[in-house]
């Protein structure tokens, strides 16, 4: 059998939005706040009357492909992703600051309920295709790829309510490292052609060590991951 359906509930989304809000207004990344509050306190203050419920955090994350990634690359947050009790979903993008850096945070909540809780839409997280389906010569669909087919469907989810912030202040700052960079690798070159091309004679100078130096950094910048898992 392929993973079940989740659907996007809105109370689990006012749960995540109520979380979101509630980490900005008391300048904390935890599950629980300090003052001792659970993500299923934000959950039944909702509304939502859970069986089993489930949380997924993450910050600063330039858009939605990322924070899926990150999630599904982790076990303990694809856990919750792929996990067939869960029946329901909500998610919050929320942008405020937080430990004095303008950042973006993503709520995602789980839940499974005894009661018919009201969807907006249904996020299909498997293809519906079973062996009884095709016939018992046809496979079943291997757990991995249900995993992808889950991944892809958050990612779209996800993209129709993902907002940036008008001034994300890490993203202006990573740009104009690069830029200062980039300009400094420029002028090097072009010192080391002209220097090249008339034949200058220099006591000291490693214009190509430097550029190395400046193109390392460049490269480290990118490799360099800002989003955050919780």
């Amino acid at each position: 059998m392929g993973l079940p359906e989740l659907r996007l509930n809105a109370k689990l989304s006012e749960a995540a939005t109520k979380k979101a809000q509630d980490m900005f207004s008391h300048n904390y990344w935890s599950h629980t706040s300090p003052e001792g509050a659970t993500p299923w306190n934000f959950i039944v203050a909702s509304g939502y009357q859970y069986t089993m419920a489930g949380e997924n955090l993450a910050k600063n994350f330039s858009n939605s492909s990322g924070v899926v990634d990150a999630w599904m690359a982790s076990p303990t947050h694809k856990d919750n992703i792929v996990k067939p009790a869960y029946r329901d979903i909500g998610f919050a993008i929320v942008n405020g600051t937080l430990d004095g850096e303008e950042t973006t945070l993503v709520v995602q909540m789980f839940g499974a309920s005894d009661t018919e809780e009201i969807a907006q839409k249904t996020i299909p997280l498997s293809t519906g295709i079973t062996t009884e389906a095709l016939g018992d010569q046809t496979p079943m669909m291997p757990v991995e790829f249900q995993a992808q087919e889950a991944s892809k469907s958050l990612v779209q989810s996800l993209s129709s309510v993902i907002q940036t912030p008008k001034i994300n202040i890490p993203t202006i700052t990573r740009d104009t490292v690069f830029i200062f960079l980039g300009l400094l690798i420029g002028i090097l070159a072009l010192d080391g052609f002209v220097i090249s091309r008339n034949k200058i004679v220099r006591v000291a100078g490693h214009n190509l060590a430097h550029i190395m130096f400046f193109v390392s950094l460049c490269v480290a910048l990118m490799l360099v991951k800002r989003g955050v898992l919780l």
